[in-house]
């Protein structure tokens, strides 16, 4: 199956826009997010997960929801301030 990644990090500026992975039928946020983190190399960004928000759409979702064929996820970095 298909699904969408849109990044909004400020830490991956060059990950703009919806990217499309390939993944397995019935495959969560966390396992899409992992798939997407490998095939481009920043392994390293998956350590701020707990730190972020997922959408679907437009709906807040958790990292063990699962995806549909044509789901798009968004990932929100949330901000620290200090």
């Amino acid at each position: 199956m298909r699904i969408g990644i849109r990044l909004l990090c400020v830490d991956l500026p060059t990950f703009s826009g919806v990217q499309d992975v390939d993944i397995a039928d019935n495959a969560t946020i966390l396992q899409a997010v992992t798939a997407h983190a490998k095939q481009n190399g920043i392994e390293k960004s998956l350590s701020l997960l707990p730190e972020s928000m997922f959408l679907i759409g437009k709906k807040p979702a958790r990292l063990d929801t699962e995806l549909q064929d044509r789901d798009e996820v968004v990932v929100i970095r949330t901000l620290r301030g200090g």
